[in-house]
């Protein structure tokens, strides 16, 4: 008596396969360009992909400056000087500009931006806003009156350039 064992392959045939990974592929290509399409990147300035590629253009430039306080110690005396961060903007000549001015360090800020009148206050944990034209160019003070010198734990000062407009 002869025992034979017979085995058969059930699998699927190579063609269905390659299909399902077409398809498969082609579905996350477009899941992947899709939320590429919606995630903001770092190289656009945090905008996203539509935002960057969008034929509108926003005729406002907006900058967030934070009120920092920097301590140290020297000789065993406490030294803190306060910054507004970032410390220099560039724009164009003719830009519409919005300072938002973040409150984090000191309890209040008086400042000014003379050559484009603007003057205000902002308090920590608040937010102050200013808007102006960049209608001159050259380079402007964004001044704190409270932490103008060393004496007064400064100059808190931020940088304005305003460029000659390339349009």
């Amino acid at each position: 008596m002869k025992l034979e064992a017979k085995m058969e392959w059930k699998g699927t045939d190579s063609m269905t396969t390659s299909r399902q990974w077409f398809y498969l592929s082609l579905a996350f290509a477009f899941v992947l360009i899709g939320t590429s399409a919606l995630l903001p990147i770092p190289w656009f300035g945090g905008k996203t992909v539509l935002e960057e590629v969008s034929t509108e253009t926003s005729d406002e430039k907006t900058f967030h400056l934070i009120t920092t306080e920097y301590k140290s110690e020297d000789k065993g005396k406490g030294i803190e000087i306060y910054r507004w961060d970032p410390g220099t903007i560039v724009v164009n000549r003719g830009d519409r500009v919005k300072l938002v001015m973040h409150g984090v360090h000191g309890r209040e800020h008086h400042y000014s931006l003379t050559e484009f009148g603007v003057s205000g206050t902002v308090r920590k944990g608040q937010v102050s806003t200013a808007t102006f034209t960049a209608d001159k160019a050259g380079t402007f003070e964004l001044v704190c009156h409270n932490h103008h010198g060393s004496e007064k734990n400064g100059p808190m000062v931020a940088y304005i350039t305003v460029l000659e407009s390339t349009r």
